[in-house]
């Protein structure tokens, strides 16, 4: 049973275990005040820097996998919450402190400045933005975010006798009796409105910290202090404007279309959100897989298909139980891959319900784990902090390639039927995403609006950037609060429209695949080796592919997906 271990410690202590801030805190101390006496010297501190980060940074992660695995757990709540409040603030101020001691450095002009220009570039952005008074900001927004995951999670609904967590409801949306997916569809918008208050009063005291730190650091909306503390050095506001648009003229066509097929299809006189998931010609719904351990097996088997290293990696996690997949009461909402930096291999978080969406969700997350491991090797724990534009372009790709080997999910039929499902699915999600991003450049360069005015402005975007076909009028109070649902808006702001983006790539990535398999896996696992050492653009083309979100390009890429799909 292949598994794999942390690599030996070169300046901490191998028995050391993350406890208290007191663990860790004589380690940093002599960091603080180590005498660098030249290039060598530098490089070792930031190599000995990188461990120590490496193995604190683990430790948060585990104790956010544990509380996200079970919000129930009041111990598994506390002790990620002792991290937020009593770890969290004294090594985001000590991070600080060494970033300035870097910068400072006699000998950083000695570095290789092509090899470290990401790196020196953050580098320099952190130091700007860093305030003392955000710290105590960030803590509140951590704590108050896990409260939206808690919210959630809680949510059921009960049918026939039978309590459902949302996901398993959803289940249901795919069902041919249209009276059952109305029936269900309603109970979990009910649902979800009946803590709109709540999840509405969050968001406002969310807003408010997040403009606070802002103006902290000098900036006058939190979108602007945003783009700085991603770094998008590479891209700015308007290019996310040019998407917007490039995705309401290139791709809501394509949409409407998409939608007058499936009415057509359906034989209804209006379609409605519920006539979304069924299949289009009333077959019964794809059933991949029962149970997580079929959905792995099978998993491993379909990643074969396309390279054996990426069925080794998820083996690999098996093995070692970094897989959590199955939907539960009390389990916090999403997926999520997340790399664990000191041993260098991920642990993915699912909510499985045993849909095809939820193979589409496993594809995607091995996306993110394969990329984990081929950063292992990389040397300073910085190189492994990737942009989400990168992050977003493994898994999407992953999706699509895979597309090979859905055969041990489905008989050939089936396997047609899901690869149209999935490409159509791209189409009608990009404006989604376009959405969720304009909403969120209007929600805090606006920072001082209602709960009204923030529905209200929600289902004006919604409607410029949603299909015209779908008949939302029965379902006005729950079409304001859709927002609601995405977990980024209230826990990763900003962090959205890196699937849009990230999905073009993605497109470009498979149509390479579908020219020259071996040389397109081959160019998309060394632009993944690569971690963040290089500027997006470079990534991208690394990858052979181009960073460009243009209408012409859009279009392009839509025309492609069309003939795929044989409109």
């Amino acid at each position: 049973m292949k598994t794999v271990t942390r690599n030996k410690r070169n300046y901490l202590s191998e028995d050391l275990i993350v406890n208290t801030w007191e663990d860790v805190a004589s380690y940093y101390d002599e960091l603080q005040t180590r005498a660098i006496e030249d290039k060598d010297g530098l490089l070792k501190w930031m190599a000995d820097r990188s461990e120590t980060d490496a193995v604190v940074d683990e430790e948060y992660r585990w104790r956010y996998i544990r509380q996200t695995c079970d919000t129930e757990d009041e111990a598994h709540a506390k002790v990620y919450e002792n991290f937020i409040e009593h770890i969290m603030p004294k090594w985001m101020t000590v991070t600080n402190e060494l970033n300035k001691k870097l910068a400072a450095s006699a000998f950083i002009n000695e570095l290789d400045q092509e090899r470290f220009f990401v790196y020196l570039r953050n580098l320099q952005s952190q130091l700007k933005l860093f305030r003392e008074e955000n710290i105590s900001l960030s803590q509140q927004i951590q704590l108050l975010s896990q409260e939206y995951g808690s919210i959630i999670g809680a949510m059921t609904i009960e049918h026939e006798g039978n309590e459902y967590t949302l996901p398993q409801a959803g289940v249901f949306l795919q069902n041919q009796d249209r009276a059952l997916r109305k029936t269900i569809y309603e109970k979990i918008s009910s649902r979800r409105f009946q803590d709109r208050e709540k999840l509405n009063n969050l968001f406002s005291e969310l807003l408010k910290i997040r403009h606070q730190m802002a103006l902290n650091a000098g900036f006058e909306n939190f979108r602007d202090y945003m783009f700085a503390e991603m770094g998008r050095f590479d891209y700015d506001v308007k290019s996310c404007e040019q998407f917007h648009e490039a995705i309401k003229s290139e791709v809501i066509p394509l949409v409407k279309k998409i939608h007058q097929k499936r009415k057509q299809q359906l034989g209804v006189e209006n379609l409605f959100s519920y006539d979304l998931e069924v299949d289009a010609e009333n077959l019964p719904a794809l059933k991949p897989f029962s149970t997580q351990e079929e959905l792995i097996e099978k998993s491993v088997k379909c990643l074969d298909e396309v390279d054996s290293f990426f069925a080794e990696c998820i083996s690999i996690m098996n093995n070692m139980n970094y897989l959590d997949l199955n939907s539960r009461k009390g389990k916090a909402p999403g997926g999520y891959n997340m790399t664990l930096p000191e041993i260098g291999v991920p642990f993915i978080f699912m909510n499985a319900a045993g849909t095809h969406r939820d193979l589409e969700t496993m594809v995607h997350e091995a996306g993110h784990a394969v990329h984990s491991f081929l950063m292992r090797t990389l040397p300073y724990n910085f190189d492994q902090e990737i942009s989400s534009e990168i992050a977003e372009l493994a898994s999407m790709s992953m999706e699509l390639m895979t597309f090979d080997g859905l055969d041990a999910f489905y008989n050939e039929a089936d396997k047609k039927r899901a690869i149209e499902s999935h490409l159509e699915g791209i189409i009608t999600m990009l404006p989604w995403i376009a959405l969720i991003d304009k909403f969120q450049h209007w929600i805090y360069t606006n920072p001082n609006h209602t709960n009204e005015e923030r529905e209200n402005k929600w289902e004006e975007l919604h409607k410029e950037l949603s299909s015209d076909v779908i008949d939302y009028s029965p379902y006005a109070d729950f079409r304001k609060t859709m927002w609601h649902k995405q977990l980024h808006i209230f826990e990763v702001p900003f962090y959205y429209i890196e699937y849009g983006i990230a999905q073009l790539g993605a497109i470009a990535v498979w149509r390479n695949y579908k020219q020259n398999k071996h040389k397109a896996v081959e160019d998309y696992k060394n632009a993944l080796k690569l971690g963040y050492t290089k500027s997006i653009p470079e990534m991208y083309k690394a990858a052979g592919i181009e960073f460009n979100f243009t209408a012409a390009y859009v279009k392009e890429l839509m025309e492609f997906l069309n003939k795929e799909i044989g409109q």
